[in-house]
């Protein structure tokens, strides 16, 4: 299965108001770099489709994995020997490798190809993927209107969970162009958000000991500490560490607080030290470790739990960014009189009297 006629045929035939999938179309055409977004648009993926992790896989021209967000925790062991010895290699062995998939030119690779005798006895799937609970994947490649590579979606399913359907995969192509020119976007620089949200995952915390080396680390603190530097991917370099160091002496002091920008958010790094119940025992660490995101991505994420219709979406959307109903008539090149009426059903359907009221409502 492959090709854009086939991708556009597929479209035609998805449901013109399928509320999960336009949820997802949203998040694609926010105005943000594509990793920002990437975290909330897999975890909203499993309304359209439900798996037990999604994973989505940059690219560059020449088709080169460059870097990769996954949800849950990672564990590098697995990730540093995948690199080492399967990616683009040994994985040959049991499926078409990623160099290979992208040059295929195929749009969807189905879950039915690797529910095989073959794959399930290979090295890949032995010391790879069941460590990580993975059993079914279904891989989609997003291409530009050229043809060029851009990244791969891959949902998985663990053991015990049934294999994706045909019709399962169909209903994620819709989404491709969507995420084409999302990630087309991503070519023009941007200045960084002016506003922060915390994400919606919980903070994590690590325990550093007398002379700061990490000992201890809640379940996901070590994706995070991925996050905040330059994010998992095939030479990633753990530029986090020195952030660490400088809070275990600065911590000494006082607790303490360091902000660190990345691709994929600002991290807050909070840190004090530990009495020791012994006093001749050394003191530790302790570092509470938190990921933010850009207000309008968590404006929209709130938005879309009200349900609204999506003329009073596209003008909450505005609202909230502080335009005028004026301005946002010209934004979105409709009439006035039709913002007005847009703006009254959006302000009776949340309860609120002001464009104030409406982003306290949402903010809340």
């Amino acid at each position: 299965m492959g090709g854009p006629a086939r991708l556009a045929r597929i479209d035609r035939m998805a449901p013109k108001k399928s509320r999960e999938l336009s949820r997802l179309r949203e998040l694609c055409a926010l105005e943000l770099p594509t990793p920002l977004v990437m975290p909330t648009l897999l975890a909203e993926l499993h309304a359209l489709v439900p798996s037990s992790r999604n994973l989505f896989d940059w690219c560059d021209g020449e088709g080169a994995l460059t870097r990769y967000c996954i949800e849950g925790p990672v564990d590098e062991a697995v990730a540093r020997l995948y690199f080492d010895e399967f990616h683009n290699r040994r994985e040959a062995e049991a499926m078409p490798s990623f160099d290979q998939a992208l040059r295929s030119g195929a749009v969807l690779h189905s879950a039915a190809a690797l529910d095989t005798p073959r794959f399930l006895n290979s090295s890949l799937y032995a010391e790879i993927w069941r460590p990580q609970g993975f059993r079914y994947r279904v891989e989609l490649i997003v291409r530009s209107p050229l043809g060029q590579p851009l990244g791969s979606l891959v949902l998985y399913r663990g053991p015990g969970e049934p294999c994706f359907t045909a019709a399962e995969e169909a209903r994620l192509l819709p989404l491709l162009p969507h995420l084409a020119k999302a990630l087309q976007r991503d070519a023009v620089p941007r200045c960084a958000p002016a506003e922060w949200q915390p994400a919606p995952e919980r903070a994590e915390s690590l325990l550093l000991d007398e002379a700061g080396q990490l000992r201890h680390a809640s379940s996901g603190a070590r994706r995070l500490l991925m996050l905040a530097g330059p994010g998992p991917g095939p030479q990633r370099a753990d530029a986090t560490d020195t952030v660490l160091a400088a809070l275990h002496v600065a911590a000494r002091q006082g607790p303490c607080t360091r902000l660190v920008d990345s691709p994929w958010g600002r991290f807050e790094f909070r840190a004090r030290r530990l009495d020791a119940l012994d006093g001749a025992a050394p003191c530790w660490t302790e570092v509470q470790l938190r990921r933010f995101e850009p207000q309008a991505l968590a404006d929209e994420r709130r938005l879309q739990a009200f349900e609204l219709s999506t003329g009073q979406a596209a003008v909450a959307r505005l609202l909230l960014q502080g335009l005028a109903q004026a301005e946002v008539a010209q934004r979105l090149a409709v009439a006035p009189s039709t913002v007005v009426d847009h703006t009254r059903k959006l302000y009776q359907r949340l309860g609120v009297r002001s464009a104030r009221e409406l982003a306290d409502k949402v903010r809340r």
